[in-house]
């Protein structure tokens, strides 16, 4: 909601109340003259400036940072008392109420009936922003600006979002079993790992790991949270006699975006990571303001966060900054941590993590048709039966590739194969060998090795020696109606084989056309 929209809902008291606490110069009895007043000031940057800087209790400024940096769009009375006592700590019983009573009253805070009739607190999105840009450059006067741009830096984009799908498609492919302690095979983890984008190592022996999901103890950082989200939505089951399956939602989650999909990884491992890092929505949120838009020293982000984060355990603050935030936010594609010619670690926020944290868009610097050509890149076919996919590229052609190859490894390409087995479950669903180096002819601007072809057509014609066929047989009392029957221009494209004079064969498909002719005739339609 706008602020015009949450002042137009508001009653005139709230209004004047608003308009009292910071003096306004305006009719204190017409809602019309209190609204003009009050979107007139507050659409001022540098009235929200000075209203914020002449916050002089510390603890009152920082609930008003933490609500207006928060992503949600609504809040509940409980989650605003939440944060009023985790930031200003009263003292008193009862004080909670009169410091969220303040933030209604200064304007930052409107509380507005929902439409099953309970209240709810809201921001209004134009005065959540002006703030958000105040707030950021205050943050920045905090943190260290690097100078220069890092020499080499990790950005995995959307890499989590394709090993996860790569993950689903393998267990789609393969037997793959756990133990009684619940963990895949070590010889298929390493198999598993070998095809992902991100490199990871199994785990050895290690004497604890614990608190950061549900199979953290098993599994390195990334294919924990990969493994832990899979079982959470339903994309993968675990099953009693110890096999490692596709759950009921796999299907549907491939058909869904790589935003949305990358959206609700990060909110899942906001979750899962909350009760170790109970401040971890705060500490993102500060640090996708404070390094929105240059590279910034992760110490300064370090110190700037150090209040909010405390040792878990064994855990002790730093390695949780290093490895549970900043680690982890770079897997999910949000931040990307670079390295100066010093050797100091700097952190940027991604245009994917401006996105999901900060709610802004994306900032191509590419223009669409320049997008188009480098997505559209030709494929690589070796004699080898190799097909080298760039990663970028592979979206597309995600669905063609998982029924013509089968996927070898993930490293800066995409490696599939052409295999026997691969084409044989083409010609299964229905592909043939033309419609298949079509496509590869496609794919690779024409470049199909001739042995590769060759083969193809070979083996379909090896596959085609014996071939098994779903059938209907038509049995009629009369020869003649037979015989009209076969010609119908309907069933014509049906018709199989003849198995006697009143007998014959026509292919599933041509089952309705057929049932709809009988019943026009006044024949039983039924199939027996």
């Amino acid at each position: 909601m706008r602020l015009s929209e949450c002042l137009n809902s508001s009653d005139i008291e709230t209004l004047r109340n608003i308009a009292n606490a910071y003096s306004f110069d305006c009719s204190k009895s017409s809602k019309n003259a209190l609204m003009q007043e009050i979107i007139t000031h507050f659409q001022n940057r540098t009235f929200i400036a000075q209203a914020l800087d002449g916050l002089k209790e510390g603890a009152y400024r920082e609930a008003v940072a933490q609500l207006m940096l928060d992503s949600r769009v609504e809040f509940s009375r409980e989650e605003i008392l939440a944060t009023v006592r985790r930031t200003i700590q009263p003292k008193k019983e009862g004080h909670d109420l009169k410091w969220m009573n303040r933030l209604l009253a200064e304007g930052w805070l409107f509380r507005l009936n929902s439409k099953g009739g309970r209240q709810f607190y809201f921001i209004p999105e134009d005065l959540r922003r002006t703030i958000r840009d105040c707030l950021s450059h205050s943050l920045k006067q905090q943190v260290h600006v690097a100078e220069q741009t890092p020499i080499v830096y990790r950005d995995e984009n959307l890499a989590l979002v394709r090993d996860t799908g790569v993950f689903l498609h393998y267990l789609s492919r393969h037997e793959v079993r756990v133990t009684k302690d619940g963990s895949i095979l070590k010889r298929q983890q390493q198999e598993i790992f070998s095809l992902l984008e991100i490199k990871e190592e199994a785990l050895g022996k290690v004497s604890w790991r614990f608190g950061f999901g549900r199979r953290f103890h098993e599994y390195p950082d990334r294919f924990a949270l990969l493994y832990d989200y899979c079982y959470a939505r339903h994309l993968i089951e675990e099953t009693a006699d110890g096999a490692l399956v596709l759950g009921p939602n796999a299907a549907a989650w491939q058909e869904s975006g790589e935003k949305e999909r990358a959206a609700d990884l990060f909110r899942y491992w906001r979750l899962l990571y909350r009760r170790p890092i109970p401040q971890l929505r705060l500490c993102v949120n500060l640090l996708a303001s404070a390094a929105r838009d240059e590279w910034v020293y992760a110490s300064s982000i370090s110190d700037l966060i150090a209040p909010h984060v405390k040792d878990y355990y064994y855990d002790k603050a730093p390695a949780i900054k290093e490895l549970r935030i900043y680690n982890m936010l770079v897997h999910l594609g949000l931040l990307a941590h670079g390295q100066l010619a010093d050797g100091s670690a700097v952190l940027k926020v991604t245009n994917l993590g401006r996105e999901l944290l900060l709610q802004e868009e994306a900032h191509v610097e590419e223009s669409e048709s320049a997008v188009e050509e480098a997505v559209r890149v030709p494929l690589i076919l070796q004699p080898n039966f190799d097909l080298l996919v760039p990663i970028e590229g592979a979206e597309r052609i995600a669905w063609e590739l998982e029924e013509v190859t089968d996927l070898i490894r993930v490293d800066t390409l995409r490696v599939h194969r052409i295999t026997k087995s691969s084409i044989a479950r083409c010609l299964d669903n229905g592909w043939t060998a033309e419609t298949i180096l079509d496509f590869l002819r496609e794919e690779t601007a024409d470049m199909v090795p001739g042995n590769v072809e060759r083969m193809i057509q070979q083996w379909e014609s090896e596959f085609k020696r014996v071939q098994l066929h779903r059938t209907v047989l038509v049995s009629c009392l009369d020869s003649s109606i037979a015989a009209d029957l076969k010609v119908m221009p309907e069933i014509a494209p049906y018709y199989r084989a003849d198995l006697s004079d009143t007998e014959f064969l026509i292919t599933e498909r041509g089952t309705r056309p057929l049932q709809e002719i009988l019943r026009r005739m006044g024949y039983q339609a039924d199939l027996h």
